[in-house]
């Protein structure tokens, strides 16, 4: 186990840069980036679950949007009740 504990650490030049339990991690942030205004910002496995949720919004929120184009482009309408 690390001297530290986990978080993210400023390294210099304006960047942070997260640290697990095991040592020093790829994940690096900008320390413009909104995330990182409110500190300390979240974990990196946190920030890609999120990423993913709204990656999966996106999708079904298009997919949904195609559908109503494609039934316009080819003349079908929903029946009202």
């Amino acid at each position: 186990m690390s001297e530290k504990p986990a978080g993210w650490y400023y390294i210099g030049d304006g960047t942070l840069r997260y640290r697990d339990d095991y040592g020093w991690t790829e994940y690096y942030m900008d320390t413009k980036d909104p995330r990182a205004q409110d500190w300390p910002p979240p974990k990196p496995k946190t920030m890609l679950q999120q990423l993913r949720e709204d990656e999966a919004a996106r999708s079904a929120a298009a997919a949904a949007h195609r559908g109503s184009r494609m039934s316009t482009i080819f003349g079908r309408r929903r029946a009202r009740h």
